[in-house]
């Protein structure tokens, strides 16, 4: 019985999703970072997030971004998923600057 392969359609990507600076930013993320947490793990079970965190200031330590590597069908797919994201909905990433950039992996250490 022969056998079919569908080839890999999904690219990989990475996210760069800076917070908003204003003076309510970093209480707006803690405020909902439970709600958003429980999102991530459905997005790793689903295979769409492979690897992540949250950014920190390096001086003041306080939380700024976040930083992804996903993969998704194209830029437009992977973004129309972050924008489904409490942290987009709550005015947490700053939307304008958001960056959904394809990246051609020629390392993997796994």
């Amino acid at each position: 019985m022969a056998t079919t392969s569908t080839p890999n359609t999904k690219h990989t990507f990475a996210v760069w999703a800076p917070d908003y600076t204003d003076p309510e930013a970093a209480q707006r993320r803690l405020a909902i970072r439970a709600e958003h947490l429980e999102g991530i793990k459905r997005l790793v079970g689903e295979g769409f997030i492979k690897y992540g965190g949250p950014v920190a200031d390096p001086e003041s330590k306080i939380l700024n971004g976040s930083l992804l590597v996903v993969e998704a069908e194209s830029a437009a797919a992977a973004r129309a998923v972050l924008e489904k994201d409490p942290y987009w909905a709550n005015n947490v990433w700053d939307k304008e600057n958001l960056e959904v950039r394809s990246i051609d992996v020629g390392v993997n250490v796994r």
